[in-house]
């Protein structure tokens, strides 16, 4: 699951192309080091052959949920069967820059935050989006946890890695769902 991240994008800026900074000066300059649901954050989207860059809502806000919440986290199983995703990972699939996240482990009398990063300084979550009135909102698809990370939370975001960016938005996702969280590392805060 996810449900608080950190992104610094001027200290990731050689992840981007000299002309992809110039183009969005804001998204470039986003720094939060604690981002949670109903914040606006900075996705990735393509249209043709260009990545957009767009801050969104972290949440769909949808009449069936209880008033005042948000859907945050979309199972990366069950999105194709869903009436509310199936198009949306389809149409409108999306990247979520990050540098790390937070996941809570649950104890007999409290919970431990751990810090889930990767030895590269910039990640990707793997998300759908919508536009509704002209405004962006976005949700972070999840899988079951990998082996080495399971102990702390069964489920964690699915991390799509430079390579496979090309594969997510031309459609080829099947085989990132099982997802290769290998280089993920994990500290106590």
């Amino acid at each position: 699951m996810c449900g608080r991240y950190s992104l610094n994008l001027p200290s990731s800026k050689t992840s981007f192309k000299k002309e992809t900074i110039e183009k969005y000066p804001k998204v470039f300059d986003y720094v939060n080091g604690d981002i949670a649901p109903s914040t606006f954050n900075p996705i990735i989207f393509k249209r043709q052959d260009e990545y957009i860059f767009e801050f969104a809502k972290w949440g769909f806000e949808y009449d069936w949920l209880p008033k005042g919440k948000l859907l945050f986290n979309v199972r990366s199983e069950t999105v194709f069967e869903k009436s509310f995703s199936n198009n949306l990972i389809k149409t409108s699939r999306c990247l979520i820059p990050f540098n790390c996240y937070f996941e809570w482990k649950t104890t007999d009398s409290n919970k431990e935050k751990y810090k889930v990063y990767s030895n590269q300084n910039l990640c990707f979550f793997a998300g759908i989006y919508s536009i509704f009135n002209e405004k962006f909102s976005f949700s972070i698809l999840t899988k079951r946890s990998a082996p080495h990370i399971q102990h702390i939370h069964q489920r964690n975001p699915l991390i799509l890695t430079l390579q496979d960016v090309k594969k997510w938005f031309a459609g080829e996702f099947i085989n990132l769902f099982g997802g290769s969280d290998n280089e993920l590392l994990a500290d106590i805060v």
